[in-house]
């Protein structure tokens, strides 16, 4: 049996995929303790939707029978993620790094102190949590990064990260400022970073943290390659497992009024956007408006915007808080969505187009990596009307859906969560076979060219 800790920033959009992983493992008879800060705050329907959120992941955590290992908050935190959602393109990423930084030390120690009190073999960890790196280097465990997609890694012909220009755009005064943004984005999140590692008396992690696999050991990719187009090679211990859709199984099937209100027929779509942007009620006005004009029914998870969007009826429309987003999705047509990388990657392996409004950050690049995949359109949220939602809808639905299902099917029956927890205890058992090996060459007085068979692998570029 194995013992795994998980760690992720409280947030359903960086728990999911390893969640999906953690349920795989543990319906495999492993010990796992899924590590998060614990958010808690007076009259939590008053806070910005990234904190209504975060207080709501143990609960989501624990639904999934996955012991919580709480994680002591930081004031800067709550600063930050209350500040999340009013910003957009460079200046949301330069916010987002100081949210995944602050209080990093303190928060490192506490992972490290989870591992040592569970015997962990192994920290697994968001690539956008840095502590779960340092704490691996705490308490000498290996270390997994777990990535989404292969966002944030190069693409061949892409604009800067987070910036929002098109590839018409080379060379312009903006790209090159926007380069020269990201450029000092990269450097601030490598400075804390290191800093914290100089704190902890570890050896400090190479630069370029955000743009480079994090982990010596192993980085897990919940992507597949047909729908990275233009990723360029990466270097490391990398694999691709594919998609990470949570299970459909928490506490027996999903039982939610959304799963029995679509008619069989008809354009039926789905409009989400996510949890820490869903406060924008004009933004799904539009959306609605345009879905209307082309008769559509329409499921909505609304979040923050459920009440303003109550004031106003909308025949076929059916306004939730939230819902069981991979049970609905079989059932429509098109999805509307902000770019979150949870929804995106469940469209692309279940097969529905997508019809993208991003805000910024991975949004953007997801927007991007949509159209080039041809499964979808994006659209400027500060351009919308309805007649744009309607026309745009009209294409993808058109043009984009037998493209879907292709692209879908291409991927073979590819499991995330299931080839995630494959991938992780695989790389267990190599390294206790290599250890062996090793032991038994010292026994035995043999070289470790005899143990390999060839020169032994040099170390990796650093070590924490």
């Amino acid at each position: 049996m194995r013992r795994i800790l998980l760690a992720a920033h409280p947030t359903i959009g960086h728990i999911s995929a390893l969640r999906a992983i953690g349920v795989q493992l543990r319906d495999r008879g492993h010990t796992v303790g899924f590590a998060t800060t614990r958010v808690r705050l007076p009259i939590s329907g008053l806070w910005p939707a990234p904190l209504q959120a975060g207080m709501e992941v143990e609960s989501a955590i624990r639904s999934h029978g996955l012991e919580v290992l709480p994680l002591s908050p930081s004031p800067g935190a709550i600063w930050y993620a209350a500040r999340l959602p009013w910003n957009t393109g460079h200046d949301e990423l330069a916010v987002a790094i100081e949210l995944f930084t602050v209080g990093l030390g303190n928060q490192a120690r506490e992972i490290a102190a989870w591992a040592s009190r569970m015997d962990a073999d192994v920290i697994v960890g968001d690539y956008l949590m840095p502590a779960a790196m340092l704490a691996a280097g705490l308490v000498r465990r290996p270390y997994v990064a777990l990535y989404h997609s292969a966002l944030p890694f190069p693409v061949d012909g892409a604009a800067p990260f987070g910036s929002g220009l098109g590839t018409t755009d080379r060379g312009s005064p903006a790209w090159i400022a926007a380069e020269a943004a990201l450029r000092r984005l990269e450097r601030r999140f490598d400075d804390r970073v290191q800093r914290a590692a100089d704190a902890l008396g570890l050896s400090r992690p190479a630069a370029q943290l955000l743009t480079r696999p994090l982990s010596p050991d192993l980085n897990l990719l919940a992507t597949s390659p047909q729908l990275e187009p233009g990723l360029q090679p990466l270097d490391g211990p990398v694999q691709m497992i594919g998609p990470c859709l949570p299970s459909l199984r928490a506490g027996g099937a999903p039982s939610h009024p959304s799963l029995d209100v679509l008619p069989p027929d008809g354009l039926r779509v789905y409009v989400s956007l996510g949890t820490v942007m869903n406060g924008k009620p004009r933004i799904y006005d539009q959306i609605l408006d345009g879905l209307a004009i082309l008769g559509a029914s329409v499921v909505v998870s609304a979040g923050t915007s459920l009440r303003r969007l109550s004031v106003r009826r909308r025949a076929r429309t059916w306004l939730y808080d939230r819902v069981p987003q991979v049970a609905l999705l079989p059932q429509v047509d098109l999805v509307v969505t902000h770019g979150g990388q949870n929804t995106v990657q469940e469209c692309l392996a279940l097969g529905k187009p997508m019809l993208v409004v991003p805000f910024g950050g991975d949004q953007i690049e997801n927007a991007a990596r949509v159209e080039r995949l041809g499964v979808g359109e994006a659209l400027n949220p500060n351009q919308l009307d309805r007649e744009l939602i309607r026309d745009a809808a009209a294409r993808v639905v058109a043009k984009s859906h037998l493209r879907s299902r292709a692209l879908a099917t291409s991927l073979g029956g590819a499991d995330g969560a299931r080839d995630g927890a494959a991938a992780i205890l695989e790389f267990l058992m190599e390294r206790e076979r290599r250890r062996a090996a090793v032991e038994e060459a010292i026994r035995k007085g043999d070289t470790l060219d005899d143990v390999y068979g060839e020169p032994p692998p040099p170390p990796p570029e650093f070590s924490i």
